[in-house]
């Protein structure tokens, strides 16, 4: 996966269950080839407590949610088995979508890519995607 660039993505701000919510997402999706050979999306959900701040991280989860994403797109960056499409927060919890070819690898590359580090409170899914629905669903309106 090539280096994030900020012209690539939107960034969303609204309210979903009572609570804000922030959306940061590809600004396109891709063509249809670049689809095809990833057809698999893989939803990474870490929940936290939210209830003292609108449904958003305390500082002290922000912080390690932001060093849980240095390592995953760290090997993202290292090694491009995975597109990331969408990061949502709120309610309560951060979720990651990425689109991937197979599920297994994708899980056999996160897990190596976390040896030796804290465990992390994430629950991974994996569900076909080819059309890329759960990317189109968190993109702003045209």
């Amino acid at each position: 996966m090539p280096k994030r660039n900020a012209a690539d993505w939107t960034l969303a701000q609204g309210k979903a269950g009572g609570h804000a919510t922030i959306v940061r997402a590809l600004a396109r999706v891709p063509l249809a080839e670049q689809r095809a050979a990833r057809p698999v999306l893989v939803t990474i959900t870490w929940s936290f407590d939210g209830e003292a701040s609108a449904g958003m991280p305390s500082r002290a989860v922000y912080d390690r949610i932001e060093g849980f994403e240095e390592v995953l797109f760290g090997a993202l960056d290292e090694e491009d088995w995975a597109t990331e499409a969408a990061a949502i927060t709120g309610n309560g919890a951060r979720q990651w979508r990425f689109y991937t070819t197979d599920a297994e690898d994708f899980g056999a590359r996160f897990r190596a890519a976390l040896v030796g580090h804290a465990v992390y409170p994430v629950e991974l899914e994996a569900t076909p995607d080819p059309d890329w629905q759960g990317l189109r669903e968190v993109q702003p309106a045209p």
